[in-house]
């Protein structure tokens, strides 16, 4: 999945989600002019490169509101690694459009088209002989409007192709880095000199100059190669020479650079308009590197040395480095994405003089709010119960996340990350708020852990949501992850380092996670802050499982939890019961043979509903004078008809009178004690089939009902394991199932929906849709966790 992200002030916003590709998606990149001035046409061209070994083009004419797929470019036999592409247009020929392709495959595509509207055409496949490419970049020379490429990779050495007879040949290898190439770009100076920086792995920066050689004799029609030089011509134009130097190294990195960009150029308009605008290249470079870094470098403007003006990035902290940064087109901003999936949004402050330099002193980038979410597959959600004030969402890349709505001036309200609870070690499958300002969450491990909100948090949540909450003084402030820990211990005000001895002795380990340091809050943190600060305690375990967690509910009042793990043996199979008084286990309900894969208490808290692996379900009714506290009192057997393969999902109706499974069968079954359906199966004290079953088209993996009636009718939303989802309408009395809406693709998932949650009703027993904005949540294997305003008319 692509997703456009639209970057205003204090308002982040992903434009829409374009799904095409099969598998990861490697690179993207925007066709643009590389010329200084070139216009470009009205129709925004992206491409993206897949691990599904295919590149596909979108298009947006001006006006319209959202991308479409234009085509899809299949050619390669391994993943796409790097794209470019460039407008071309001649004073003598029509102009075009070229695109370069890198792969895993050893080959690099150029890919043609006529015009700057159409389809393109395969023109070339050049070999690497077993090498891989990581960069590459177009160019159009100065004076004779030909295009010239550059690649990088595994052999440490940059190469330039040029042009002959429509074909792209080497004209010239630069020698000189020691490692791979990661990646490459071209500017041209306002002398009219072409540079190009390099970067790789050797953690050194290369800058390229090329200057034209005219005046020298040049009628061969062939490519001429000489030292530090290469020629290139067209039919309609003599050969024009140019000769490659070495401009600068450029050293301060510590670690790899995975990539490098000049800053976009600007129109200058001369004071007072007399005179035409004019395009002017900054003389400004950012790097981003695995030392968690990136930086502006310019020339200093006494010597023309090549200086490191600005360095941004992560200080310590349990995170990889960068894996690339770019400039915003006006230059204003920069942005940065590293291993764990974020984003590093900066927004320069001020307008430096020559000097590069602001009035008061050196030119500042500020870090600033940006979008964030999960990397690794997300695999469970839960609201807040008083109201739905938060979301919370668990996920493989071993972290647990808190969204919440930030209320901006003037009320607008965007939903951002405020909090990130759990960072762990394992990852985490599943979660369930106790309490609204407790949860308790299972990974791959076989233990339960229990956190509560700190004071540090409660502030910050007040401040950005604007909700008021009494705290209790005897909350810990924060919480911290000691060294090679799993657990969140907590911080009391008595126990922060009281100067900077005290920070760098708690910090004097280079594998020790930063100290705790409380931050006050009226906008959603920064990434740095999300990593270090904002952490919640943890206060129990809860041990008795025999393998990873998979499953975990908690009933509405909190005072009970379930868990289920994994399980190929009934004797694992257990679900246990604890009440949360004293965190004691009160059950252990044995009946599943396999996964018992959710479990849902009923709104009244007085059934517990599981699902499992083993095409059945099983339902428990709370019977606090039995030992176990619960008792079977209906099951579906492994004999019955109604689901064939594994159910995967169920949902209670919010007046308890129903509950709906869902399975990989592609079928969603409703039951009631209430069926007026004929001939449905008797499941135990009443509970039968209450509606025709419904037939989908994929593996249905998530559904939930809404917490209001519409029409007289209850309402499912019903997540495919496509992605895919959708709205239906039952009713005891009709026994049937009615569409009511289906979500667009832009809208949807493109892997598996792993949980569908609504939002509570934040007034208790306000169960009508009348005037109703419902919230629908939704999380999937494709990483995202996704917030839907529902309006019920």
């Amino acid at each position: 999945m692509l997703a456009v992200w639209e970057e205003k002030e204090h308002l982040d916003a992903v434009l829409t989600a374009l799904h095409g590709h099969k598998e990861r998606v490697n690179c993207v990149k925007w066709i643009t002019a590389r010329k200084s001035g070139a216009a470009s046409p009205q129709t925004l061209e992206l491409l993206s490169g897949s691990v599904d070994k295919s590149v596909i083009l979108w298009q947006r004419t001006e006006g319209a509101a959202s991308f479409c797929l234009a085509q899809t470019l299949c050619k390669h036999s391994g993943p796409v690694t790097c794209l470019s592409a460039t407008y071309v247009a001649t004073s003598t020929d029509q102009p075009y459009t070229l695109i370069a392709s890198g792969s895993s495959d050893s080959t690099v595509v150029i890919w043609r088209r006529e015009g700057l509207t159409g389809n393109f055409s395969v023109t070339q496949t050049i070999s690497l002989n077993g090498g891989f490419v990581f960069g590459i970049d177009w160019y159009i020379l100065p004076t004779i409007d030909e295009p010239l490429l550059a690649t990088g990779g595994d052999n440490a050495l940059v190469t330039l192709l040029a042009s002959k007879d429509h074909q792209f040949v080497k004209v010239l290898s630069l020698a000189g880095h020691e490692d791979w190439v990661r990646d490459l770009h071209f500017a041209q100076d306002d002398s009219g000199d072409v540079l190009l920086a390099s970067c790789s792995h050797d953690t050194y920066i290369r800058l390229w100059r090329m200057t034209s050689r005219s005046g020298r004799d040049q009628s061969s029609d062939d490519l001429a190669l000489k030292g530090n030089t290469f020629s290139v011509g067209n039919s309609s134009q003599p050969l024009r020479s140019f000769e490659v130097k070495l401009d600068a190294l450029l050293i301060g990195h510590e670690d790899w650079i995975y990539s490098i960009q000049w800053q976009p150029v600007e129109v200058v308009t001369p004071v007072g308009g007399a005179s035409p605008s004019v395009c002017h290249q900054p003389m400004c470079l950012l790097s981003a590197s695995m030392d968690k870094m990136m930086m502006l470098w310019r020339p200093d403007p006494a010597s023309g040395v090549w200086v490191e003006q600005v360095r941004v990035g992560e200080v310590g902290g349990n995170t990889l480095g960068l894996y690339g940064g770019v400039f915003s087109p006006d230059g204003r901003f920069i942005v940065a994405h590293g291993y764990q999936g974020a984003f590093h949004l900066w927004q320069k402050s001020g307008v430096p003089d020559e000097e590069g330099e602001e009035e008061g002193g050196r030119e500042t980038w500020r870090p600033k709010q940006t979008l964030g979410g999960h990397f690794g597959p997300v695999q469970d959600i839960g609201w807040e119960p008083k109201g739905g004030r938060f979301l919370l969402s668990a996920s493989d890349d071993q972290t647990t996340r808190l969204h919440a709505p930030w209320v901006h001036e003037g009320r607008k309200v965007t939903w951002h990350e405020i909090a990130r609870p759990q960072i762990h070690g394992y990852g985490v499958q599943c979660l369930a708020m106790t309490h609204p300002f407790r949860y308790i969450s299972g990974a791959d491990e076989k233990i339960l852990r229990v956190f509560d909100a700190p004071s540090n948090f409660f502030g910050n949540l007040s401040r950005i949501s604007g909700v008021l909450f009494e705290v209790s003084h005897q909350l810990p402030l924060g919480a911290s992850v000691p060294s090679l820990g799993l657990s969140n211990k907590a911080v009391f005000t008595d126990s922060l380092p009281q100067d900077e001895d005290d920070i760098a002795t708690k910090n004097s380990f280079a594998d020790q996670i930063p100290a705790f340091a409380p931050v006050d809050l009226s906008e959603p943190p920064v990434e740095d802050h999300l990593l270090q600060n904002t952490l919640w305690p943890e206060i129990h375990k809860l041990y008795g499982h025999g393998y990873e967690i998979f499953s975990v509910a908690s009933s509405p009042d909190g005072c009970y939890v379930a868990s289920g793990c994994k399980a190929s043996k009934p004797e694992h199979a257990v679900i246990r019961v604890w009440e949360t008084s004293q965190w004691h286990q009160v059950a252990a309900l044995a009946h599943h043979s396999l996964t018992v894969t959710q479990l849902a208490f009923s709104h009244s808290g007085k059934h517990l509903l599981a699902v499992s692996r083993d095409r059945t379900w099983s339902l428990w009714k709370l019977d606090k004078e039995r030992k176990e506290c619960f008792a079977l009192v209906a099951q579906l057997g492994k004999t019955s008809t109604a689901h064939a393969r594994i159910i995967w999902c169920c949902s209670w109706t919010h007046d308890d009178v129903c509950f709906a499974t869902a399975s990989r069968d592609k079928r969603v079954a409703l039951w009631s004690q209430q069926s007026v359906l004929e001939g449905g199966e008797e499941c135990g004290e009443g509970w039968k089939e209450a509606a025709d079953v419904l037939e989908l088209e994929d593996s249905v993996t998530a559904v939930d009902f809404a917490p209001v009636t519409h029409q007289g009718s209850y309402l499912l939303a019903v997540g495919l394991e496509s992605g895919q989802l959708l709205l239906y309408l039952t009713s005891l009395q009709s026994a049937k199932w009615m569409p009511l809406f289906t979500f667009p693709n832009s809208l949807c998932h493109t892997l598996t929906v792993k949980r569908l949650l609504w939002r509570p009703c934040r007034r208790d027993g306000d169960h009508s849709s009348a005037a109703k904005e419902l919230v629908l949540s939704s999380c999937s294997l494709d990483s995202c966790v996704k917030v839907f305003s529902v309006r019920l008319e």
